[in-house]
């Protein structure tokens, strides 16, 4: 039951839901909608009360005397362009199932006005078969979560897509690893693990994962033994050794590289008559293989040799 002692923090919902810069509230549209909402009428003098004494405790709230038309709520937690951004992460992330976009999107508005939600629309461009089926991704981020802080070891089944479309477990036997973070890598968020019985980081997708179970036991490699440098410039989630490689590039391929790899490349002209960039990167060679593919048109590998001999019996052998 909502007593008088409430009355500040129904009002502050209701600045929070209903007003902003282009819906400004009255004492009278307060009080209205105390009444509708809360079943509440508490007079005019405790509103006035009520608002100093939020702005007092650090909320912005743009008053009559400042506007002269009445309140409305001027500091939020996020700016509509951060809502914006937000929104579209979610919104574009394809292990985040259909249902738990929509929850997720919808509790992100919440933190905008009911007027300014109604700006928050998307063109459907984003196909919902490629969203994840899996449920569990926020489960598993916090059960993952936890067994990373206390270094424990985890179980977990990886999943895979059968000829019908549907995932099904890859192995029957459960995965046994250490974890150490998450990342996300490639429109996909993973997780960076040591599998039991091997000695280097890979990654499993987390909305590949189901039934994750922390264990008792505590990680066998800890984090600085467990070479996680090598995953810095990891490429399509392929994990290894990291090789220098160098690359011939032109301007695009340059920005290709600099979004890539970061600003930390080394960058030289290049005398070939092309004038071309060459850039001096270090990754693993396999994820390198098919980045370069990508990107065939405006980066050349040059070294090493192997990796180089690689792309091009894979472009010879393609099915182009």
């Amino acid at each position: 039951m909502i007593t008088d002692r409430s009355n500040m923090l129904c009002i502050l919902r209701i600045l929070e839901e209903y007003s902003d810069e282009s819906h400004i509230l009255s004492v009278a549209d307060i009080r209205e909608k105390l009444k509708s909402e809360y079943d509440i009428n508490p007079d005019r003098r405790t509103v006035y009360g009520a608002i100093a004494a939020l702005n007092d405790f650090g909320y912005e709230i743009s008053t009559y005397e400042q506007n002269g038309k009445g309140y409305y709520l001027l500091g939020r937690k996020f700016e509509p362009a951060e809502i914006r951004l937000l929104m579209d992460a979610v919104y574009s992330c394809r292990y985040i199932s259909t249902q738990q976009t929509k929850e997720l999107l919808d509790k992100i508005r919440s933190f905008s006005s009911v007027h300014e939600r109604k700006k928050y629309t998307f063109a459907n461009i984003v196909n919902p078969d490629k969203k994840s089926p899996n449920h569990e991704i926020f489960l598993n981020i916090e059960i993952l979560d936890n067994a990373i802080n206390e270094k424990r070891k985890i179980s977990f089944t990886y999943l895979r897509y059968d000829e019908k479309k549907k995932l099904v477990p890859r192995r029957e036997a459960p995965y046994i690893a250490n974890p150490y973070a998450m990342i996300c890598e490639n429109e996909h968020y993973y997780l960076v693990l040591i599998l039991d019985g091997h000695d280097d980081p890979s990654f499993y997708r987390i909305d590949m994962i189901k039934d994750i179970k922390v264990l008792d036991e505590h990680i066998s490699i800890p984090a600085k033994d467990a070479k996680l440098g090598s995953m810095k410039n990891v490429v399509y989630a392929y994990s290894g050794e990291p090789v220098s490689i160098e690359l011939l590039c032109d301007d695009i391929g340059l920005r290709y590289c600099i979004e890539k790899f970061g600003k930390d490349i080394a960058v030289y002209p290049s005398k070939d008559e092309k004038r071309r960039h060459k850039v001096m990167i270090s990754a693993a060679p396999q994820g390198m293989l098919y980045w370069a593919l990508q990107y065939i048109q405006h980066i050349e590998l040059t070294k090493p040799l192997e990796l180089r001999n690689q792309i091009s019996k894979a472009i010879k052998e393609s099915n182009y």
